[in-house]
């Protein structure tokens, strides 16, 4: 281990020298005495700097390395992190799989927010068409709500066709168990049956309303040019038939083309991005950890450093202090 303090020593046995030559004393013992000394610590200091540039920073790096793998090695038995670790690669592994089945290419990273946003703006789209005819007939807190049911079931129908659509071909793949596609074919059957519901019910009120606003209807007295056929009801309620149509097919349409062609892909890749973001805020302390110690033995390899030039000044101070003691 190299002497900190041998830099005072040095300069106190170079003083007592530069003392003695400055003197001119010829005093044979006493000059013998100096240059004893000063061979002495020539002898030290070339030991110090050979040490410190070898033996001494070997084991500076050596330590370092040595309190970093401590560190790590205690966050890797960390059993949550150990769990972390398994999910983190368990992952990796299914979205790597998932990735080769689409070509090797990253799927849209879409927000879910984002990706809502214009399936509610179906859902307003059908309020617009349908509340009327809600409105009409029952109160309005029951308008509202029935209203905002049959929206939402077209927002809903229109996202499942169109990511199935998508994923028909995948889906569809023979190497698929029947098992795994099951529950993605009654989520399919469940929303279009619930989309025919609300669409054979919005069609049947909206033929009540058109009909009673004709005067269509049981207790409807026919006129004097005679009782509006349901062919006119029929005409008024068409187009708002082909407009529920319209949106349902839009919001379909828009699904088909943001959902990715390989089910789960999006899934799995937000499912790894989740968890390599859990990784990193377990990794953060030791990491920053990590980085203090390393400034520390920085520190410590550059005050090496200067003790090491500062030595070699004092040797070359010391041998020139020798040769003029020799020279008197």
């Amino acid at each position: 281990m190299p002497i900190d303090t041998l830099g005072e020593e040095v300069q106190g046995i170079l003083k007592g020298a530069e003392d003695f030559h400055r003197t001119n004393q010829d005093d044979k013992s006493l000059r013998q005495f100096h240059l004893r000394n000063l061979q002495t610590v020539e002898r030290r200091l070339t030991a110090d700097v050979e040490e410190r540039s070898t033996t001494y920073a070997t084991e500076l790096n050596s330590r370092e390395k040595t309190t970093v793998d401590r560190i790590w090695a205690k966050l890797n038995s960390n059993p949550k992190f150990i769990r972390l670790s398994t999910e983190q690669r368990a992952d990796q592994q299914t979205f790597d799989d998932l990735r080769r089945l689409n070509g090797g290419a990253f799927p849209k990273n879409i927000s879910p927010v984002l990706y809502v946003i214009p399936l509610l703006l179906v859902g307003i789209a059908e309020w617009y068409v349908n509340y009327a005819t809600f409105e009409a007939i029952f109160i309005p807190v029951f308008a509202i709500a029935g209203t905002l049911l049959v929206a939402a079931v077209f927002a809903w129908a229109s996202h499942m066709h169109g990511s199935y659509l998508k994923q028909l071909s995948e889906i569809m793949h023979p190497s698929l168990e029947y098992r795994n596609t099951l529950g993605r074919k009654i989520a399919v059957v469940i929303s279009t049956i619930l989309l025919i519901a609300a669409m054979s019910t919005v069609v049947w009120l909206r033929y009540t309303v058109i009909s009673d606003q004709l005067g269509i209807s049981s207790n409807a007295t026919p006129g004097t040019f005679g009782q509006p056929s349901s062919t006119m009801i029929w005409s008024r309620l068409g187009p708002t038939i082909v407009l529920n149509i319209l949106i349902w097919g839009l919001g379909t349409l828009y699904s088909w083309a943001t959902n990715e062609k390989v089910p789960e892909l999006r899934e799995s890749y937000r499912a790894l991005l989740r968890v390599n973001r859990k990784v990193e805020r377990a990794r953060k302390p030791c990491e920053a950890e990590q980085l203090r110690i390393k400034a520390s033995f920085d520190r410590d390899r550059e005050k090496n450093q200067i003790a090491i030039r500062e030595y070699r000044s004092s040797l070359n101070q010391i041998q020139g202090c020798v040769e003029r003691i020799n020279q008197d």
